[in-house]
């Protein structure tokens, strides 16, 4: 990539990244001014908007610092690591997560934790309305299969997601929208993979990364 290509891409990760914040952080101004304007009577509620607003800040920091940072390519050494900041990012709304390898809870190489919490937060946008996400690995012979499964109704790409893991788009026609999609196919290929999607029937997505 050229340096103008990689000052758009972190740009349009700095607006995501934007995106997802505005709202709890919002919610803390919101506190903060019903805190000033009402007397003692609603002072619980003013603080209790602010201490859940400010966590779920802070668990959204924690994860995308992870997800984007090269922190996450050496500090995810195991599953149950990546589990719990998906779980604190994604389990909030109306998505219901399931880790079938959280028992034995896999060791993972540089890179994968990361890739997986990616590939995590690309499916749930196929969600809309809520659903399962089942996430983990599977033996591949020499390599592994990261894989995280969509289920719901509808479960679908976005039609703006669905050209960055389908075609060859050029940096030029990412927006805010599918440029987190697009770093995910990225990273993915940074560590010597390639996500594959399969839009199966009965409100399935599933995503899936062969890495060695």
């Amino acid at each position: 990539m050229s340096e103008l290509v990689d000052m758009r891409v972190i740009g349009l990760l700095s607006s995501h990244l934007c995106h997802e914040l505005v709202n709890p952080l919002g919610a803390v101004n919101n506190g903060i001014e019903l805190l000033m304007d009402v007397g003692d009577a609603m002072r619980d509620e003013a603080l209790g908007l602010i201490e859940s607003s400010a966590q779920r800040t802070a668990k959204r920091l924690q994860f995308y610092r992870m997800a984007y940072g090269n922190a996450g390519m050496s500090a995810l050494g195991e599953l149950v690591q990546v589990r719990d900041l998906t779980n604190d990012l994604l389990g909030e709304g109306r998505l219901s997560l399931e880790w079938p390898d959280e028992i034995r809870n896999p060791l993972l190489q540089p890179g994968w934790g990361r890739l997986l919490m990616n590939m995590a937060a690309a499916a749930a946008e196929s969600l809309p309305r809520g659903g399962v996400l089942t996430s983990g690995l599977e033996d591949a012979g020499a390599g592994v299969l990261l894989y995280v499964e969509a289920r719901g109704e509808p479960a679908r790409l976005d039609e703006l997601t669905r050209p960055v893991f389908f075609e060859d788009v050029t940096v030029e026609t990412l927006t805010p929208r599918n440029v987190h999609s697009y770093f995910t196919v990225k990273l993915a290929s940074s560590l010597g993979g390639q996500i594959k999607v399969l839009e199966g029937e009965q409100g399935l997505v599933r995503f899936e990364a062969r890495l060695r």
